[in-house]
C-alpha cells in the first residue's frame, strides 16, 4: 500500500492535485491522508479577540475544516470512485510545514502531493509560497507539484533535469523508477549546455548514469541555454512533449549549482505537466 499526503487549502488548485494523483495510482491500494491547517486563521483571528475567546475560534474553524472535508470527499468519490483508494481528512491549527515532516516520520509518507498554487495565487505568481516552503523544508520524502490546468496522462515520457556536476544513481531513486516500471516510461536525462563543452567530472558523470540506467529505456538530450536554464527545460518538456518533470533537491548545491537562478519557485512556468521533485541528502 502506498501512503501519500495531500495538503490542501480546499482551493481548485489543491483538488487538482489530489484528483492528479488519485488518477495516477488508480490501479495501486493507496492510503491518501488530506491535511488542512488552518494555523494562518488562527493567527488573524486571534490577534483581534480576547485571548479568552481564542478556543471558540479554533473550534469553529475546525467546524468549518470539518464541512469543507466533507464537501471535498464528496466531489472526490463522483469525480474518480476508486474503491481501492482510502481517504482520511485531518484538520490542524499546527504548522503546515511541521507537520508535513511529522507525518512524513510518524506515517511513512511516501509521497506529498502539492498544486502548485495555493487559494488566493495570482496568474503571475509561478508557485505558491507555501509550496515553495516546503520544497525547501520537506525532510526524507519526495513532492509532486501538479499545476491546476494539468490535464492527466499516462507519464510515458519522464524528464530528469541535471547539470552533471553530481551524479545520483537513479536506479535507486524510487519515485522515479516506481512509475518508469509501471507505466514503461522513457527516461529523458536533460543538460543544458553542450556535450562538447562539459568537464571531465560533468563527462565521468554521464557515464555512471549511462551505466546506471543501462537496463532502462533513456535519451541523453543536450540543449543550448535560451534566456535562461529554467525556460530552456520548460522549453524542452513543452517541445518534446515530456509527461514529467523530475529534479534532484540538493539542498546545499541544487539551486546555485544547477540552476544559477532561484528554479523551484519558476517551477510549472512554462509547462502543463507535473514537476517530482526529490530530496537529495548525501
Amino acid at each position: 500500500m502506498k501512503n501519500i499526503l495531500v495538503p490542501t487549502d480546499f482551493s481548485n488548485n489543491a483538488y487538482a492535485a489530489l484528483f492528479y494523483v488519485s488518477k495516477l495510482f488508480a490501479e495501486e491500494t493507496t492510503q491518501i491522508t488530506i491535511l488542512h491547517s488552518f494555523e494562518d486563521e488562527v493567527s488573524k483571528l486571534t490577534s483581534r479577540v480576547d485571548i479568552g475567546r481564542s478556543d471558540v475560534v479554533i473550534e469553529k474553524l475546525f467546524k468549518h475544516a470539518d464541512e469543507d472535508g466533507k464537501n471535498l470527499l464528496r466531489k472526490l468519490e463522483l469525480d474518480v470512485n476508486n474503491k481501492a483508494h482510502t481517504y482520511d481528512v485531518i484538520s490542524t491549527p499546527a504548522p503546515l510545514i511541521r507537520t508535513i515532516n511529522k507525518l512524513v516520520t510518524t506515517e511513512g509518507v511516501d509521497l506529498a502531493v502539492m498544486g502548485s498554487k495555493g487559494r488566493t495565487g495570482a496568474e503571475e505568481v509561478l508557485m505558491g509560497s507555501t509550496t515553495a516552503k516546503v520544497i525547501q523544508s520537506l525532510q526524507g520524502c519526495p513532492l509532486l507539484v501538479v499545476p491546476r490546468q494539468v490535464d492527466f496522462v499516462m507519464p510515458g515520457h519522464i524528464a530528469f533535469a541535471t547539470d552533471y556536476n553530481e551524479f545520483y544513481q537513479l536506479s535507486k531513486l524510487k519515485p522515479i523508477i516506481r512509475l518508469v516500471r509501471h507505466f514503461d516510461s522513457q527516461i529523458h536525462l536533460l543538460h543544458v549546455g553542450l556535450e562538447s563543452e562539459m568537464t571531465a567530472t560533468q563527462k565521468e558523470n554521464l557515464e555512471h548514469f549511462k551505466n546506471d540506467l543501462s537496463e532502462y529505456d533513456t535519451e541523453f538530450h543536450f540543449v543550448p541555454k535560451k534566456e535562461n536554464v529554467s525556460k530552456t527545460i520548460h522549453q524542452f518538456v513543452d517541445d518534446k512533449g515530456m509527461d514529467l518533470l523530475a529534479l534532484a533537491y540538493h539542498k546545499h548545491a541544487f539551486i546555485k549549482a544547477l540552476f544559477r537562478e532561484p528554479v523551484v519557485s519558476r517551477v510549472g512556468k512554462h509547462t502543463h505537466i507535473p514537476t517530482l521533485v526529490i530530496p537529495i541528502t548525501q
